[in-house]
């Protein structure tokens, strides 16, 4: 029962997908063009010596930014949708949580991650005649995005459980992603000693601080403590997550649907 669920689940999702798939195509095109925008303008000062290990750490710090966003951002905001559709009754009412049907929106986040890295990328080669994929750690770089991934599914869902019980829409709560893209830009060893813990104690930070350093091969600088600090972060936010996930449905059947307010 438990399988069936998850596979009509993920069904709904990619088939919601291929029918609005040009609407995909210029979401994901657009996306590419404001973030090569921002690589260009990045790089604008950059010494030409510099220039190849600049744009890869540029878009990998991107890549990052951009998986913490298309991860909470997709999921959070669905959730006004899947209420102004009166789905939440209908999902309730055969016992399925509504969350888990709007998790199923890594269907459609992980699309729009691997299709805009793939523009990006092909654009950044061809231009800084570059390679953003040479890594030199597979691994770790594999393992800090799986962490940022948690991290920003964990945050959106948040989100969401939040602008249920309130009248907050989720873009609101969400703002502190803006935040996130500007610090991910400081490399932890322009950080004081005495703020390299507390900075990399800031949600994300730790996991990009990894990203970096097997991206580009970068002096491990604190590497134990970024891993530490990333796999604990991520288990506190997946925690944080079920949490509200929990209180929210409670308070859904508990007040019915007709006392959420987002309009």
């Amino acid at each position: 029962m438990v399988l069936t669920r998850i596979k009509a689940i993920l069904w709904l999702h990619t088939l919601r997908l291929w029918r609005y798939r040009w609407s995909f195509l210029n979401y994901t095109l657009a996306v590419t063009a404001w973030i090569f925008l921002f690589v260009l303008g990045a790089l604008l000062f950059v010494p030409k010596e510099y220039l190849g290990l600049a744009v890869k750490s540029a878009f990998w710090v991107i890549v990052a930014w951009n998986v913490i966003s298309e991860c909470s951002s997709l999921i959070g905001a669905w959730m006004n949708f899947f209420i102004s559709i009166g789905m939440i009754e209908e999902h309730i009412i055969r016992n399925i949580s509504p969350f888990k049907v709007i998790l199923g929106r890594v269907v459609t986040s992980f699309s729009v991650i691997f299709v805009t890295l793939f523009f990006i990328s092909a654009i950044l080669n061809g231009v800084f005649k570059t390679n953003v994929w040479s890594v030199n750690d597979s691994y770790l770089l594999a393992l800090s995005f799986i962490t940022l991934a948690l991290q920003g599914l964990a945050y959106g869902v948040t989100i969401a459980a939040i602008s249920v019980r309130t009248s907050v829409p989720h873009n609101m709560l969400e703002i502190i992603n803006f935040a996130v893209i500007g610090l991910l830009m400081i490399p932890l060893e322009k950080v004081p000693n005495f703020l390299a813990i507390p900075f990399l104690c800031i949600p994300y930070m730790a996991s990009a601080h990894l990203a970096k350093i097997g991206a580009s091969g970068a002096q491990p600088y604190m590497l134990l403590e970024a891993l530490a600090i990333s796999l604990v972060e991520t288990i506190i936010m997946l925690a944080i997550a079920a949490y509200m996930i929990k209180k929210s449905e409670e308070w859904i059947r508990r007040n019915g649907v007709r006392a959420i307010g987002f309009f």
